[in-house]
């Protein structure tokens, strides 16, 4: 008997852990797919307008701001990709819905290699576009899918591997742009995220069929939801106060990172003239980022999650960032501005995270699809757009010289998102208790 218990245990296990593993390395293609597109979009649109600044409604605009208007341009965009997602979600399963994306994402992946060897303005912005819609698509379909094969308990076992792809991933991508883009360009960067993304579909369909025999599926039975596709996932995250929690996580984060970003391209844009060694800089970048992620998810994230909680490990970020913010008024400079958006990104990508998409696993399927990508879509950019209207009036008023005054306004909405912390911390370990022993639902 104790014999049978063991192998049980053990087979349990085995499967856990070849679950984890799959899903860090389809984790590990999105995020290297986005840091490959992360540098080159921002630095494809900086330069354009770097030496020639764009003119609108009246006012000038130099690459940083316009920056922050293509940012506004994603948020409208945005949108129309949260109806589309959720008119998806609604009609086909889960692997369709990642395999049409990848389809589609990639086929547009090919097009832009082809224009930006010499891009024009439609493309300077709609290659920006697409880059935010890459990672708002990618990355919300990622965890849904996670979310919706793993339970609560072993998010806390297992979503340290799996962010550990992601961190990897990002490393990687950073990596790539950063020694090649001056050697090769663009282009062949582009085309090999297309074979990312033909490895992200097959990884999909294996782990898919590896965990659809053990899951329970939900009712056939069960109602058709009336609700318009346009405004499904709000009515979810209006109706929860555990929702509207994660939204005020998402939401005080993207205000406070895109200060910080702003910044960081002020400095970069006064600071470097050359518009690949731009392309380049961001890169290198995100190799810091992606060097102290990797630090962070192997060291402290499965260990600060299991031993202290969800909730502690919600706190890494802003009480690093309230740090930042703080060293960055005293004594700004292009050094300490680096220091502060790669620490951000690197706890943002790792142990926030991680334990931030935790927060979804003791709810429903709808939640995670349909609520989450409300969340991480409309909100997000939402969000984006706030700190947007707040760095250029700042630019408007102030000047672009004193970028570092913009850390004063991080800091109050620092102290706002600390409190969310605490509160969504504690919800989780009630749900998650409440949950205990539930099989997740295949979708």
């Amino acid at each position: 008997m104790l014999k049978r218990l063991q192998k049980e245990f053990f087979d349990i296990r085995r499967r856990e852990w070849a679950t984890a593993l799959g899903l860090s390395f389809f984790f590990f293609l999105v995020i290297a797919v986005f840091w490959v597109l992360k540098p080159i979009k921002r630095g494809v649109l900086i330069s354009h307008y770097a030496a020639d600044p764009l003119q609108l409604i009246g006012a000038t605009f130099s690459g940083a701001e316009a920056e922050q208007l293509g940012k506004v341009l994603n948020m409208i965009v945005v949108y129309a990709l949260v109806v589309g997602y959720t008119w998806l979600v609604r009609r086909y399963t889960r692997l369709q819905v990642i395999l049409l994306l990848c389809g589609l994402l990639g086929g547009a992946m090919v097009f832009f290699a082809a224009a930006i060897h010499a891009p024009t303005e439609p493309v300077v912005w709609s290659f920006f576009v697409f880059g935010d819609m890459f990672n708002s698509l990618m990355v919300v379909t990622f965890w849904a899918f996670a979310n919706d094969v793993t339970r609560p308990e072993q998010s806390k076992r297992l979503y340290g591997i799996v962010g550990l792809g992601g961190v990897l991933g990002g490393f990687v991508g950073a990596t790539f742009v950063r020694s090649y883009v001056e050697v090769v360009g663009r282009t062949p960067l582009l085309l090999g995220c297309v074979g990312a993304m033909a490895l992200i579909a097959v990884v999909t369909y294996v782990v898919h069929h590896r965990e659809s025999g053990t899951m329970r599926s939900e009712p056939d039975d069960a109602p058709e939801v009336s609700v318009n596709a346009a405004v499904e996932g709000a009515r979810l995250v209006l109706s929860s106060k555990y929702l509207l929690a994660i939204l005020g996580l998402i939401g005080l984060y993207e205000v406070v990172s895109n200060i910080v970003d702003f910044q960081l391209a002020a400095i970069v844009e006064a600071s470097i003239q050359d518009e690949q060694a731009r392309d380049a800089f961001f890169g290198l970048v995100g190799q810091i980022t992606g060097i102290g992620s990797i630090v962070v998810q192997l060291l402290v994230t499965s260990f600060v999650m299991k031993r202290f909680g969800v909730g502690v490990a919600l706190l890494f970020l802003p009480v690093s960032i309230l740090l930042g913010s703080i060293g960055f008024l005293l004594a700004p400079s292009l050094v300490f501005v680096v220091a502060m958006s790669a620490s951000d990104n690197a706890l943002n990508y790792s142990i926030n995270q991680s334990a931030r998409e935790a927060l979804y696993t003791p709810t429903t399927r709808d939640i995670k699809y349909k609520a989450k990508a409300f969340i991480d879509m409309f909100v997000q950019r939402f969000a984006k757009v706030i700190a947007v209207v707040l760095n250029l009036s700042f630019a408007a008023f102030v000047g672009m010289q004193g970028v570092r005054w913009l850390s004063i306004a991080s800091i109050l909405v620092l102290v706002g998102w600390i409190a969310v912390v605490r509160y969504a911390g504690q919800q989780f370990e009630a749900k998650a208790e409440a949950t205990a022993g539930e099989s997740p639902v295949r979708g």
